[in-house]
């Protein structure tokens, strides 16, 4: 019997993002609106630290695992890309 151990190779993976607005006033109301997102998810997996710089929000995901990596990922585009939407109504 041949056992072959599990090895994951993208163990402890960071990905930092940009997301540029058109004024520093966007940029602030969406970062306002998401921070709050920080503060309440309780993830052992993941750690989110954003910032603001200028007209831009940066975020810096760090993980686990990528599978958490991409879930935090996504879960921060839908929220940017929400609030978006409802600073244009």
């Amino acid at each position: 019997m041949i056992e072959l151990e599990e090895k994951n190779i993208l163990d402890n993976v960071e990905t930092v993002f940009t997301v540029e607005f058109d004024t520093e006033r966007d940029a602030e109301i969406i970062y306002n609106s998401i921070k709050p997102e920080i503060s309440f998810s309780r993830n052992d997996r993941s750690k989110t630290i954003m910032h603001l710089d200028n007209n831009s929000i940066i975020i810096t995901i760090k993980s686990k695992d990528v599978v958490s990596l991409r879930a935090s990922i996504n879960s921060y585009v839908r929220w940017i890309n929400l609030s978006t939407k409802i600073l244009k109504i």
